[in-house]
């Protein structure tokens, strides 16, 4: 590669990159039309790389051999060049190893660029504490051999042509897993792959969704996060408003896990809250977040299916997510509509594009097809299960309300601020009870804790940890 500067006439000049062993290229500038020679014009070329931070301390130059070969001038321009640089105390060598950029240059005014901070390798971050937050904690499943394995494959399998709704593979896969995890009987093709939930959300709202939107109180406060930009009404699902609201175009509802406790809303409540929503053409947005987190075998239907299965006319959008299971650093989740709805926002998706990579949706289709994700589940309800038989051994614990997949202890406010402070401090974070009230009346103050994301002795631990705090406050 010889870019020509056009002031410069192309044969007097000649500009190559530097050559790496790591693939790396970097600009030298040579004019063969000069009076200054060309190993003095290649000293004062790497001295400038080197202050600029384009090579760093420590780095090795390219083999004289292969520059020479790169600039297309003498081996012994190079090593005239090189042996010029380790005098000044800009290069150092030793034998049986690469000739390299001085290590001790950044305490020389001379080579520091105050405006350059060399950039820091990113160290691995420890997990250094437990978190007992709904939504959160659980093992890796980065560490998973399954998913592992998955990942790997995925590498090796053409994914074929790029479907922006999602790759029918992964489409057909997530129907699969919710027929089996969950009674669904959906359509693949009503199936559009997100980045997650709040993806599926803002995907919904650019279709078209007008008013304000209803939210439960209390109601799980994750996806109203990505509401932020329009209006929220409190809504009581167990007391649901004569006639529609005032402005009110679509609710959020999280039925397989009402906050603060976890419980499933009751299918006659689901019932009428979908004859509800046909009678004022509000839509609903089912929030379908750790659905899974069960260890009863009872099976309520989804809204989404009730209404599918009863041909009801209410609007119906379900929304999935694998972040809980798989840590939000797996991104990947989808969103179900049917009808005009599901067409406007299959066409908002083909206009965006893909929402994630086909590799990674090869692999989410490799994992869930081979049982992976379902054998996660059901590790999951196992230490559900275990954590139930240690909550039943710790002993009382004053203020506790359990009467779901979730501890609340309830407290105070002083007190709730207090104990998230002073367990944060000892490496265990839980969740505020009051942040999931919309309103600002009737909130009712502590902590909930998802007492499911660790092992039965973890637990154990951070139990007598809170205990012990509420002693300390008198709680």
């Amino acid at each position: 590669m010889l870019p020509v500067q056009p002031t410069r006439p192309p044969a007097l000049q000649s500009e190559t990159l530097l050559p790496r062993a790591d693939g790396i290229a970097l600009p030298i500038d040579i004019d063969r039309g000069a009076s200054t020679p060309l190993p003095d014009q290649l000293v004062a070329e790497i001295r400038r790389l080197i202050a600029a931070g384009a090579i760093r301390p420590g780095e090795p130059v390219p083999a004289s051999r292969r520059l020479a070969a790169y600039l297309e001038v003498s081996r012994g321009t190079v090593e005239t060049a090189y042996a010029q640089l380790v005098v000044e105390g800009f290069l150092i060598t030793a034998e049986r190893s690469a000739t390299r950029v001085n290590p001790e240059l950044p305490s020389t005014p001379r080579t520091r660029n105050p405006r350059m901070r060399p950039a820091q390798v990113p160290r691995r971050r420890l997990r250094s504490f437990v978190d007992l937050r709904p939504g959160f904690g659980g093992d890796n499943p980065l560490q998973e051999p399954a998913f592992r394995r998955a990942w790997r494959d995925s590498l090796d399998i053409d994914p074929g042509p790029i479907d922006p709704l999602g790759q029918p593979q992964t489409r057909w896969a997530i129907a699969d897993h919710l027929r089996l995890t969950r009674g669904m009987s959906v359509d693949p093709d009503d199936i559009i792959l997100t980045s997650g939930s709040r993806d599926g959300l803002r995907l919904l709202f650019t279709t078209g969704v007008e008013g304000a939107i209803g939210v439960e109180n209390p109601g799980f406060p994750g996806l109203r996060q990505a509401m932020s930009d329009r209006v929220l009404q409190a809504i009581d699902t167990t007391h649901l408003p004569d006639g529609t609201p005032d402005g009110l175009g679509a609710v959020v509802v999280t039925p397989n896990h009402q906050f603060p406790h976890g419980t499933t809303m009751p299918i006659d409540r689901r019932v009428r809250l979908l004859e509800w929503a046909q009678s004022t053409g509000v839509i609903i947005i089912e929030d379908d977040y750790d659905s899974e987190a069960r260890y009863t075998r009872t099976v309520v239907p989804t809204l989404y299916d009730l209404a599918v299965s009863t041909d009801a006319s209410a609007q119906v959008v379900h929304l999935g997510t694998f972040s809980t299971l798989l840590t939000s650093a797996v991104s990947t989740g989808y969103v179900i509509a049917h009808g005009d709805l599901g067409h406007r926002l299959s066409s908002m998706r083909t206009a965006l594009g893909p929402a994630f990579s086909p590799v990674m949706q090869t692999a989410i289709a490799s994992y869930l097809s081979s049982g992976g994700l379902r054998r996660r589940i059901s590790r999951g309800r196992r230490r559900l299960r275990a954590a139930e038989a240690v909550l039943a051994q710790i002993g009382p614990i004053p203020g506790l309300v359990h009467e779901g997949r979730t501890l609340v202890i309830e407290t105070t406010a002083a007190t709730a601020a207090q104990l998230r402070s002073d367990l944060a401090e000892r490496g265990i974070l839980v969740a505020s009870l009051a942040a999931g009230w919309s309103a600002e009346t009737e909130v009712r103050h502590g902590i909930v804790v998802a007492h499911s994301n660790v092992e039965g002795a973890v637990l154990h631990q951070a139990l007598e940890t809170v205990q012990s705090l509420l002693d300390e406050v008198g709680q």
